[in-house]
Order: structure tokens, then C-alpha cells, then sequence
């Protein structure tokens, strides 16, 4: 997350930055604004899991097996709308994804049960979020700030309801709710199809060169991270 907020400095120079990565121990990310007292802290710790704490807003989202995306982009780059933009990447992505072989669309109206109810953010779909088959795939949050767009996202590769759900500090008839929800209303990439990581990062670079019209190249300036370091930690 501290090199995601880092990138937002580097974009206002008019350098858009497309991130692609994994998580090195299971991590709850929360939104810039959500209540910690939602999160089950001690389960968390006593998993060995991370807890960090988003530049954007949004609900929590549960990263293991997954790609992760975070594009900074200058904001002459995109629409002024934060909407318009959420679909401009969503088709990025959704570009990538069915050039190898996914069956994904853009979700064109919100769920009718609200993600408010929740604080995990998969188990409601949004307004142009990734779906396949009907169902949630790709969860993604937005910021802009100094002229520059950050928008970053999950796409998991295995699913993992059980950890998931059990990040939040709810009864258990709650949770095992939260677990059916998420089970009929999210998906990922294995159970859709049999591919790589790589495989899909590659996918997603080439799609994101076409959609934006941007040379993305291997990034070799070193990013000051460190420095944002304290605005994402939840705990030492």
C-alpha cells in the first residue's frame, strides 16, 4: 500500500504507472474511512495474517493467491468522472482476462442487496465491477488526489471464504451468512479456468497498453515507499 501511494507522486510528474504483484502472508486491506472495531484483530494476529489500511475507500478485502493490480494514471489521462473511469479500467481488465479465455463482462447495474451490510467488500457487486458468470470476480477501489487517478484491485486466483469471513468480528450465524453470501455471489480464477499467474499479469499489461495508449515499460526509479509507511500501518 506504501508504494501504491508513492506511485501517486511519480504520476504527477505525467508518468502513468501500472503495478502488478502478490502478497507475501495472507492480508485484510481495509478502506481509508472503515471502522476497525469490524475487524477481528485477534484472529488475524493469531493467524500470522496482515492488516493494512488502504489510500482508498471501500470495504475489506481478503489478498491471497491473488493478483493484485494498482495503476496511477494523471488524471488528463482519463475522465473527470470517477465513475467513467471505474469502467474505462474495468475494461482493461476485463480485456485481458477474456483474451485468455475468461468469460468476464462489466457488471452494467449494482447488486440489489447494498455492500453496505457487509464489511467485506466481495460480497456485494458494484457498479462496473468485473463479473464472470454472474458472478463477483474482480474488486477494485478508487482515489484521486494532486491531479492523479490510483486505483487498485484484487483478482484472486483461488478463493478463500473461510479466512475471509472469519476476519471480521461477527456472531457466528453472521459469519456463516457472510460465507454463503460469498459463495453464491463471488467467484475466481481457477474455478473459471486453468491458468497461470504469469499468465494473467501478461494479459493485463498488454490490455492496459492498448485501453490508455501508454508504453508501459519495467519501472527501474527506486520508489520512496518508506515515507508512507505510517499512513497505512493498523498495528506495529
Amino acid at each position: 500500500m506504501s508504494t501504491d501511494m508513492a506511485m501517486m507522486n511519480i504520476a504527477q510528474m505525467g508518468t502513468p504507472i501500472l503495478r502488478l504483484y502478490g502478497w507475501s502472508v495472507p492480508t485484510l486491506s481495509i478502506g481509508k474511512f472503515q471502522n476497525i472495531e469490524e475487524i477481528n484483530i485477534d484472529y488475524l494476529k493469531e493467524m500470522n495474517f496482515g492488516l493494512v489500511r488502504r489510500p482508498s475507500g471501500g470495504r475489506a478485502v481478503f489478498h491471497c493467491d491473488e493478483l493484485t493490480y494498482a495503476v496511477a494514471l494523471p488524471e488528463f489521462m482519463v475522465s473527470r468522472s470517477v465513475i467513467k473511469t471505474y469502467l474505462e479500467i474495468s475494461k482493461a481488465i476485463v480485456k485481458g482476462l477474456n483474451e485468455i479465455g475468461l468469460n468476464c463482462e462489466i457488471a452494467r447495474e449494482r447488486a440489489k442487496e447494498r455492500y453496505t451490510k457487509f464489511a467485506a467488500c466481495f460480497a456485494t457487486t458494484s457498479l462496473h465491477e468485473v463479473i464472470s458468470n454472474g458472478k463477483k470476480l474482480v474488486g477494485s477501489a478508487q482515489v484521486r488526489k494532486n491531479g492523479v487517478v490510483l486505483q487498485h484491485g484484487s483478482i484472486p486466483m483461488k478463493c478463500h471464504f473461510v479466512e475471509y469471513a472469519n476476519s471480521f468480528r461477527m456472531t457466528r450465524a453472521q459469519r456463516e451468512k457472510l460465507i454463503t453470501r460469498l459463495e453464491k455471489s463471488t467467484t475466481c480464477v481457477s474455478k473459471c479456468l486453468n491458468v497461470e499467474f504469469e499468465d494473467v499479469k501478461d494479459a493485463i499489461v498488454t490490455a492496459f497498453h492498448t485501453t490508455f495508449d501508454a508504453g508501459f515499460v519495467p519501472f527501474r526509479k527506486k520508489i520512496n515507499w518508506e515515507k508512507y509507511v505510517a499512513d497505512v500501518k493498523v498495528w506495529d
